[in-house]
């Protein structure tokens, strides 16, 4: 049996993380913690000479879901007349692997980092010294800054 696997693009994908919701939720995500691997780098060499990178980040909730955010990074494309960055996400069940979405990775880094703004805009984040609230943007670290505050 296969699931059917949704897809996202760009427009659904902004529309499936309205920020009412999405702060909350990142919130409760950030104090809770998942499992955050390193990210593999990896430097691809392309066919004009030019290099490809690309980030493949995982992250999972043990028994519940598993992501894997893949960014490619290609800076010769703006001589190709094409955006440097491109990211997906894909993701699946934890426990039986099928996959349960495909969906823009832009919108998923744009919103995610937008509304880390309002995860960190708390009375007792701001009440903090500016020296401590200064956490930087990768998830694993977010995670263990807001865990100290919550």
């Amino acid at each position: 049996m296969t699931t059917a696997v949704s897809f996202f693009d760009a427009a659904a994908t902004a529309d499936a993380l309205p920020f009412e919701q999405l702060i909350p939720a990142l919130r409760t995500l950030f104090a809770a913690g998942c499992e955050v691997p390193a990210r593999h780098v990896h430097r691809i060499a392309a066919a004009d000479g030019a290099e490809l990178t690309s980030l493949i980040m995982p992250a999972w909730l043990p028994g519940r879901h598993y992501g894997v955010k893949t960014v490619n990074i290609a800076p010769a494309n703006a001589a190709r007349g094409l955006q440097g960055l491109f990211s997906t996400y894909v993701l699946y069940d934890a426990t039986t692997g099928a996959p349960l979405a495909w969906i823009d990775g832009n919108q998923i880094t744009s919103r995610r980092t937008a509304a880390r703004g309002g995860v960190m805009r708390t009375p007792k984040v701001l009440a903090m010294p500016r020296r401590v609230r200064a956490c930087p943007g990768a998830s694993s670290p977010i995670i263990t800054c807001v865990r100290r505050v919550l």
